[in-house]
């Protein structure tokens, strides 16, 4: 009775079923679930919250990794997820980022591979879209700048962004609180987007952020150091521009 009663949603949390059948204890909802999940008519996601079958399985159906990622962790979508939410990603990605303010996990269930990415006070810039929270375009491709490694690498990110619709003036709002270092990197990027593609952005958008060159700094903090050191920026080129841009390199 109770599954007839659920089985029209994705994901059921016990608090659910509590409001749905106030005469049942919770110890006694508990018991229920379990028991669905041994028939496989439930997979358990985490304490209180499970995904439903609509057939019993042994192996978890996920139809929408993004409702069972935001189901898992408090936050919101973001990095390469956010960019395939948007349609600037060509690939349907296994490993779905969930930006959190205070702790990185990781879990895997069936095929997919969740990730929670903590990104303390940075964890802003929300919107509803699609029917889940996901970080709005601008503050995507902030974070996928902060950290590239989420956002499927500088190629990825640069596409996207040369596809995409941008109000530069709320991009450049989110650099206002970040590092010296990560404008300088972001600057040279855009203005290499800019040199090589014709497309993005302006000339005040890069003016801002030629403002914020402080220091020497690597592309890739952790990478070589070896490169191309552009003066302009005090950035030391350790990708190269072929790999920054590949697609429009090489289709």
């Amino acid at each position: 009775m109770i599954f007839n009663v659920i089985s029209s949603i994705d994901i059921v949390h016990t608090d659910d079923i509590g409001g749905l059948f106030p005469n049942l204890k919770l110890h006694q909802i508990n018991k229920i679930c379990s028991n669905l999940s041994s028939k496989g008519y439930l997979y358990r996601l985490k304490k209180g919250v499970y995904l439903i079958q609509k057939k019993p399985s042994t192996v978890p159906v996920i139809k929408n990794p993004y409702n069972i990622a935001l189901a898992l962790f408090n936050g919101y979508i973001g990095f390469s997820s956010a960019l395939r939410i948007y349609d600037l990603l060509d690939y349907e990605p296994f490993t779905i980022f969930i930006v959190t303010p205070n702790k990185s996990m990781e879990k895997r269930i069936g095929e997919y591979t969740f990730k929670s990415v903590a990104m303390g006070k940075k964890a802003t810039g929300i919107t509803f879209y699609k029917g889940i929270y996901i970080s709005t375009l601008e503050k995507t491709f902030f974070d996928c700048f902060y950290k590239p490694q989420y956002g499927g690498g500088y190629s990825t990110i640069t596409k996207a962004l040369y596809d995409a619709d941008l109000d530069w003036d709320e991009f450049t709002k989110y650099f206002k609180l970040a590092s010296d270092s990560l404008c300088q990197r972001t600057g040279y990027v855009l203005e290499l987007l800019r040199k090589e593609t014709g497309k993005k952005p302006s000339k005040d958008v890069l003016h801002y952020f030629r403002k914020r060159v402080k220091n020497n700094t690597k592309l890739l903090p952790s990478g070589q150091a070896r490169g191309e050191y552009i003066k302009e920026w005090m950035v030391l080129d350790n990708l190269g521009k072929e790999n920054i841009l590949s697609w429009w390199y090489h289709g």
